[in-house]
């Protein structure tokens, strides 16, 4: 069988691919509208779009790369097109700004000419931090400005000179806060924290092809035991279990594309055959394939 792109689970900021830069200000009740229905944040994705948002009301929970994050008031948190996002809630009062681009955006905004080290930290994503309240207001602004101004003319966005200038101060002051607030908490990585880093990001890479957490310690250089041993230490999970969350999160993706069947999904994920692949599944989620299929296409 012929294997389609694994790139078909992403989510694209357009149907025609036509648009670059998007800035919205979002409320639960605009998540669950028609506009973002093509989106399906509510289940593992991934993007051919950068997005950083900004909380201003409420709370939002959202896993990315297996990681829980909560952001309430004030927080800020980026991620980068090949990361797995997950919405998991929103509380009912939420209020944030997304702003989605493209690495093509970058390009065309100048930002690598301008200043590598900010085109670097988009490139590589960004973690979460609370910003005091003068740094929400200086973001609120530049927001603001690109928000307007991407309703005047939507479809010029990407060659708005108004849009590129604001995002690039944006970024500046982004770049700025990171390398502020990365000093102010920084701390020495542990040696098992280290590992388990490089752990999830070999995940991130290998997870279709590979299931065995041998494979992964070899590349590590340590056994299998031990790295078992780490991922428990420092996560509370199993290494195989944590392997196991990413080609569940991956199926999940899959199985809600109508277009796909069962055994592509299983061909996909490159099990020996769809007899395997459900066992697998029903394994960590309780449910076989065609049965998740149909009671995630209720919710």
């Amino acid at each position: 069988m012929n294997k389609k792109a694994t790139q078909i689970i992403s989510h694209h900021l357009s149907e025609d691919d036509s648009r670059e830069f998007i800035v919205f200000h979002i409320n639960k009740r605009l998540l669950n509208s028609k506009e973002f229905k093509p989106y399906n944040i509510f289940n593992p994705f991934k993007s051919d779009f950068f997005a950083v948002i900004m909380v201003h009301e409420g709370l939002i929970d959202v896993n990315i790369n297996l990681q829980h994050f909560r952001l309430q008031k004030n927080d800020l948190l980026a991620f980068a097109p090949n990361m797995i996002k997950h919405l998991v809630a929103i509380s009912d009062d939420c209020k944030f700004y997304a702003i989605l681009y493209k690495s093509s955006f970058l390009v065309n905004a100048n930002i690598r000419e301008f200043h590598q080290d900010v085109y670097d930290l988009l490139i590589s994503g960004m973690p979460l931090f609370n910003l005091a309240l003068h740094e929400v207001k200086t973001l609120h602004n530049l927001i603001e400005v690109m928000l307007m101004r991407s309703h005047v003319d939507e479809f010029n966005v990407p060659n708005d000179a108004v849009v590129k200038h604001g995002f690039l101060a944006f970024m500046y002051e982004y770049a700025f806060l990171y390398r502020k607030y990365m000093k102010e908490h920084n701390r020495k990585v542990s040696r098992k924290e280290d590992v388990m880093l490089r752990f999830i990001k070999l995940v991130a890479n290998h997870f279709k092809e590979e299931r065995s957490v041998d494979f992964y310690a070899k590349k590590l250089f340590i056994t299998a035991k031990y790295l078992s041993e780490i991922t428990k230490d420092v996560s509370g999970k199993t290494a195989s279990s944590i392997i196991a969350e990413m080609v569940i999160m991956e199926a999940k993706s899959l199985l809600s594309i109508p277009s796909l069947t069962i055994i592509e999904v299983s061909d996909l994920l490159n099990f020996s055959d769809m007899s395997f692949f459900g066992k697998y599944f029903k394994r960590y989620t309780g449910l076989n394939p065609s049965t998740y299929r149909k009671t995630s296409t209720l919710h």
